[in-house]
């Protein structure tokens, strides 16, 4: 229980000290007159849209908040990631969870429309004859805007229920077709999928036919990066150890006393694009010992065993502040590299403790939370394994607890 309360009041101190964070880098305010103002935006690398931002003009000055409807907008320097304020309107259907329940297609497509009216900043995905804006609301649901000569309209997209079916109308696909129709080529209207990849690929791909009428300001491009480094840290561990018996039951279990061990390791993990690089694989080379002793009656044991192993977790990060915090869980596969394990009996000897079973190895589930400030990165794990026995009657659970480290030297 100790070990639990511990768990939660360190996830509950990384999630306080993330949300407290400031995180300004250089950037540019474009005023409602269209003048460039060059300074420094608290930039929280945004999931959901912005209705305000901090800015302030030198790093030793106060800030400032502005809203959507003080701005035209702003850039960030370092990746170009644009955004403008938009006043426009969208018809709420949700698409996520519970669905909108019409009778049938015709009673969808004679509803009563009802518009929600928005003001925010919203991200240029694509800029030149057809400007493409991304809008996400409170709810994360996202939104595509275009704007086409003097028109800005929603790029529609509606999951609903009709009866016992679930019908999506992406009535975008139409919308763009009909709207671009001068490109100079044939474009995939019907195979854009309603995602800001697709979405923009399509519109740059429509720019591109009027590039030397119309220069477009490209929006950055994230693509998939790598990030590889070492990892470092201590963790607190307890195992079951096993007693062999000369008289049924052939084993006892003695649960053994936690110590804190070091822990440490190389790792490589691959950051998808998509979503911003919220989702990532991680890939570590990871060694940790586990240390306990116990005792029975006639003898005291002394676990003394040190793992390497490999371990695949999949990490999700949430955009809240700087630092950031994200969430990860995965498997662990770990082989015995060294036991010097023994064995101290009542009359003061003492001899090598050998495991009586065939393997060597351990696998385990893993959960944590972290957060993480440029290359830099702080992990609380909870890791439970089923220890290095395999028959079912001499079962050896291990649980630890690890707080690591870790430095990146691969793409930020």
């Amino acid at each position: 229980m100790k070990n639990k309360q511990t768990a939660t009041l360190l996830f509950i101190f990384i999630a306080n000290f993330c949300l407290a964070q400031r995180n300004f880098i250089k950037g540019k305010l474009i005023t409602a007159d269209k003048d460039t103002l060059s300074g420094y935006i608290d930039y929280k690398e945004w999931v959901k849209s912005p209705l305000e931002i901090y800015f302030k003009r030198e790093m030793s000055q106060p800030s400032f908040v502005y809203s959507s409807t003080e701005l035209s907008g702003f850039i960030i320097d370092f990746n170009q990631e644009t955004y403008t304020s938009l006043s426009f309107s969208i018809e709420k259907l949700p698409r996520n969870g519970s669905k909108t329940v019409f009778q049938s297609l015709g009673a969808y497509f004679n509803r009563g429309k009802r518009f929600i009216q928005k003001n925010a900043f919203v991200r240029v995905l694509s800029a030149g004859k057809a400007m493409l804006y991304h809008f996400v609301d409170k709810d994360s649901e996202e939104h595509f805007l275009l704007k086409h000569g003097n028109i800005l309209e929603p790029l529609v997209y509606h999951i609903i229920e009709t009866g016992s079916q679930t019908a999506k109308i992406k009535q975008y696909q139409l919308q763009l077709s009909e709207t671009l129709s001068d490109a100079c080529k044939k474009l995939p209207f019907q195979n854009t999928d309603y995602y800001a990849r697709d979405m923009k690929k399509l519109i740059d791909s429509y720019n591109d036919c009027f590039k030397i009428i119309v220069k477009p300001e490209y929006a950055h491009t994230n693509k998939g990066k790598w990030e590889y480094g070492v990892l470092a840290g201590a963790g607190y561990s307890r195992i079951k150890h096993i007693v062999s018996t000369s008289v049924p039951p052939n084993y006892i279990y003695v649960r053994g006393n936690g110590n804190i061990t070091p822990a440490g390791g190389i790792f490589l993990n691959y950051v998808f694009a998509r979503s911003r690089g919220k989702f990532a694989i991680l890939n570590e080379l990871h060694t940790y010992a586990l240390k306990s002793t116990a005792a029975d009656i006639e003898s005291r044991f002394r676990y003394d065993i040190r793992y390497i192993g490999l371990q695949n977790l999949f990490r999700y990060t949430f955009y809240l502040g700087k630092p950031s915090i994200y969430a990860l869980a995965g498997i662990a596969n770990a082989i015995i590299v060294s036991d010097r394990s023994m064995i101290e009996n009542v009359d003061g000897g003492t001899s090598e403790l050998i495991s009586a079973f065939d393997r060597k190895s351990e696998q385990g589930i893993i959960a944590g939370l972290g957060l993480r400030n440029d290359r830099l990165m702080l992990e609380g794990r909870a890791c439970v394994g089923n220890g290095f026995s395999a028959d079912i009657l001499s079962i050896a659970p291990t649980s630890r607890y690890e707080l690591l480290v870790k430095w990146n030297f691969g793409a930020k």
